[in-house]
């Protein structure tokens, strides 16, 4: 299963989270904008219409008490005054009601004070006509002239009040187009906050349901992947482990109570716990390997035994490692390993290492003996024979002389035995000093060493150039002469053995089972001859050691050459097979890698 980077998916949705909380808190400043934009141009206009009522009402009490100061004057009736009376004080409280309506425009409140002064003459005019002595009734046109002359201050004020509500009048038009315009863009504010809230509201959704798709599969295959983890430790007789470091928590699998002999949760699996199973003589180990890795963080391998429920013992290997999880925290991972049949196996493997050493030094005692205590006796014998074939071989019987000639051939047969026998041996046990190597010199001394022999057959040898190697020499000297001498030994009566020698680079894949490496390649050397040959059937026998195809008496050999042969192949890593036409010749084909 695909392991997602959490980290990074976080980080993801973190920058999601945050772009759309900004983006919604960035429609919301904009929708709350409007709404106090709105909210600012109803606010002018309420304003505008507070100070066009407040100035109505002002006029209204100059009104009033112009009013009352007529009426007074012309019936003498001093209830007309009431309003004249009143008129100062509701004309200052509604002068000071107007002054903190427009206290922000510096032009409106010195036109305010140009009224409020206008006003205050106004009715200062009023105040000194009641004040004069009354007059006659015929005299009244007098007074009506007075209260005319005041025609011009109240035209002034007219004027002043005018000109505070075209003001006024100008900025209640501002605010209605602000209001219109702000009414216009609010819908649309909350139209696109409404989209946006829904694309991201379906987006969500998907999203999150998409997540829960993915992480109830997830879940599913955590469960099969615990099912797998659980049986594969069974199989494997392992049982895992960790350490949470912040945590001081030491924590087993289910598996550690399979090991142990018991049932599974049978007791609660702690280190304390784990130890009473281990043998008294290695708690040491586990108690000392569990402080060093808690304290230093250092991991190392150790092997100790337990001692199952049941009483068997068990040798078991534990390994840990440190790590750092997704979250920083620290952690030791281990894994405990009942290892009894491997270590029964090595116990197996290092008891048969102890006899094949001792068989070794067997055989090393053998060829001491072999070419000291056997071959000095032999030399004797053939020293004797010798010196009586010198003397008195002349003066023997016929029988005797027979007698005498199959002694003869019985010691050379047995010399031959023991050389052979010392090569086979040499070959097999000798140390592998490898050295690059012309093979064509390697030739050249064999031929040299065979050189009466291939002039006794008038053999002819014909030898492409061979390659440089890196092997034993002194080995693929001797194969090179064990097989030319097998070819010159099983040559037609009459017929010179015609020997070709021919090497080419060949590719591991094209190769049979016996290659271990399909990347390798080898040389391909074939040593092809016009002999006797043999039975195919016995292609494979011949390579075997004391194996001979013919008798003694027709053919002298001890049945070790080519065993001699194949024991070299395997040591370069390589292999030798034979092929046979009797009556046509034989081809002996051995490959040394590159």
């Amino acid at each position: 299963m695909k392991i997602r980077n959490h980290k990074l998916t976080a980080v993801v949705l973190a920058g999601v989270l945050v772009v759309s909380i900004f983006t919604l808190v960035f429609a919301a400043s904009i929708s709350y904008k409007q709404i106090q934009s709105l909210t600012d141009s109803e606010k002018k206009i309420l304003h505008s219409y507070e100070v066009n009522i407040e100035l109505v009402e002002l006029l209204s009490y100059i009104k009033d008490a112009e009013a009352g100061v007529v009426g007074y004057l012309l019936t003498n009736d001093s209830s007309f005054l009431k309003p004249y009376y009143i008129a100062s004080e509701n004309v200052k409280q509604s002068f000071i009601k107007l002054k903190l309506l427009v206290y922000h425009s510096a032009e409106q409140s010195a036109n305010l004070d140009k009224l409020f002064s206008l006003i205050n003459q106004r009715i200062s005019f009023l105040g000194s006509i009641l004040n004069k002595k009354a007059p006659q009734i015929d005299s009244s046109a007098t007074y009506k002239k007075q209260l005319l002359s005041g025609k011009d201050i109240v035209t002034d004020v007219q004027k002043q009040v005018d000109k505070i509500l075209a003001y006024e009048l100008n900025l209640l038009r501002q605010s209605k187009l602000e209001h219109a315009k702000d009414l216009n863009l609010s819908p649309l504010s909350v139209l696109y906050i409404v989209i946006f809230s829904l694309f991201f509201f379906v987006v969500s959704y998907i999203k999150i349901n998409k997540d829960l798709k993915g992480l109830a599969y997830s879940n599913n295959q955590l469960l099969i992947n615990k099912e797998i983890f659980e049986h594969s430790e069974q199989i494997a007789n392992i049982c895992n482990w960790w350490w949470n470091k912040d945590e001081n928590k030491l924590t087993y699998s289910n598996n550690i109570y399979h090991l142990l002999g018991c049932k599974r949760y049978e007791f609660e699996p702690t280190l304390e716990k784990f130890i009473e199973f281990v043998h008294p003589n290695d708690r040491h180990l586990v108690w000392e390997g569990n402080l060093s890795a808690r304290e230093n963080l250092i991991t190392s391998i150790l092997f100790f035994r337990v001692i199952r429920k049941d009483g068997a013992v068990r040798y078991f290997k534990s390994v840990g490692k440190v790590i750092t999880d997704n979250y920083g925290k620290t952690l030791i991972i281990g894994m405990y390993a009942d290892i009894t049949e491997q270590y029964n196996k090595d116990k197996m493997i290092e008891d048969k290492i102890a006899d094949l050493e001792k068989s070794n030094k067997e055989l090393s005692a053998f060829n001491h003996i072999a070419s000291h205590d056997l071959q000095e006796p032999l030399r004797k014998v053939q020293t004797f024979i010798s010196r009586i074939r010198e003397k008195d071989y002349d003066s023997f019987s016929g029988n005797v002389k027979d007698y005498f000639s199959g002694i003869e051939r019985a010691t050379s047969r047995m010399q031959m035995f023991i050389e052979d026998l010392l090569l086979y041996s040499r070959a097999s046990n000798v140390a592998r000093i490898f050295e690059l190597t012309d093979l064509n010199e390697l030739l050249d001394n064999s031929k040299q060493e065979l050189s009466q022999r291939i002039e006794e057959k008038n053999a002819i040898i014909i030898a492409e150039i061979l390659p440089t190697l890196n092997v034993i020499p002194f080995q693929v000297q001797q194969l090179f002469t064990n097989l030319l001498s097998n070819s010159i030994k099983y040559s037609k009566p009459d017929v010179p053995p015609v020997i070709t020698i021919e090497s080419r680079m060949v590719s591991a894949k094209n190769l049979p089972g016996w290659v271990t490496n399909p990347k390798n390649r080898y040389y391909k050397i074939s040593i092809s001859d016009n002999g006797i040959g043999f039975d195919p059937q016995h292609a494979e026998d011949i390579f075997t050691l004391f194996y001979r195809l013919h008798s003694k008496t027709a053919y002298s050999g001890t049945g070790v050459g080519l065993a001699i042969c194949k024991v070299i192949a395997e040591n370069h890593k390589g292999y030798i097979k034979a092929e046979s036409t009797p009556g046509v010749g034989s081809t002996l084909i051995f490959y040394l890698p590159v």
